[in-house]
């Protein structure tokens, strides 16, 4: 996108959404893109007792290999009140979600709707968090409608009446070249003409969209301010905070003594005499 000259006049700084957000300066409608970066505008550094990392994990993106989780979420908790406190909030959506690319575990089978040209399957990739903010949400629910990336953009298509990318003439022309000549239907964008991605409607409440039910408040998405820059949140009770138990961890998944989950940053074995993290 940043090579697209039609788009480079619509990427700003993420210092940029916080200043207009507080100005009301953001258009009537409209979709909006957060995410972070390898650094951090606030200054943050990751609580480990490895110096180095201080310079090397400030990312917040929440992205492996540059970005510490805490400070990611510190962002998010940010970008999340500052919708939450404006006039905004009223009429917002905010769906936080991340890449689904590989190297997570996942105990479900993805679902397998192409291959590449050597024969490998292009799966959905292991699920992930896909969460839905909004004064029109289900309170404390959770969907078990299947939705990834696609969804989203299907979401924004029928929220403004837009031809689903799926639909337009050059994507029509693709896709039959696809099922023409590699026998597969579905190698093109997934908003449309195919089965299995929703819309991501499941998430909004019914009643409260026709105003037959109060829309929630913003204090249902408010974080403690006081939380956020409190490092590690929550006192580092992760999932326990939320009274959530990963199904991996009942699993027979122990984590190995000599695992060194940063070997770039801190060299060594853990079980190694000397090794300092």
């Amino acid at each position: 996108m940043a090579n697209n000259p039609q788009a480079t006049t619509h990427l700003h700084g993420l210092s940029e959404f916080f200043t207009d957000i507080a100005a009301r300066r953001l258009p009537a409608s409209g979709v909006f893109y957060l995410r972070g970066g390898y650094g951090n505008i606030n200054g943050w550094k990751p609580q480990d007792p490895n110096p180095k990392l201080a310079a090397v994990f400030n990312g917040n993106d929440d992205h492996p290999g540059y970005s510490d989780t805490q400070i990611s979420e510190g962002l998010l908790a940010e970008e999340i009140n500052a919708i939450a406190a404006s006039p905004y909030w009223s009429e917002s959506a905010i769906i936080i979600t991340y890449d689904e690319s590989d190297g997570l575990f996942d105990h479900a089978q993805p679902r397998i709707r192409s291959h590449d040209a050597n024969g490998l399957p292009l799966e959905q990739g292991p699920r992930i968090p896909a969460i839905v903010i909004s004064p029109y949400a289900v309170a404390h629910g959770v969907s078990h409608v299947p939705s990834e990336h696609s969804s989203i953009i299907k979401f924004v298509d029928e929220l403004f009446g837009l031809i689903p990318l799926a639909d337009l003439p050059d994507e029509m022309r693709a896709r039959q070249i696809g099922a023409d000549k590699f026998g597969q239907v579905n190698l093109g964008p997934a908003d449309d003409k195919v089965e299995g991605v929703g819309d991501m409607s499941s998430a909004f409440d019914a009643l409260r969209l026709m105003g037959k039910r109060a829309p929630l408040s913003a204090e249902y998405a408010t974080i403690p301010a006081a939380e956020i820059a409190r490092f590690p949140h929550a006192n580092g009770a992760g999932c326990k905070q939320l009274e959530i138990t990963p199904t991996d961890w009942a699993l027979p998944n122990p984590v190995p003594a000599d695992f060194n989950p940063r070997p770039d940053t801190t060299p060594g074995v853990p079980t190694a005499g000397g090794w300092t993290p």
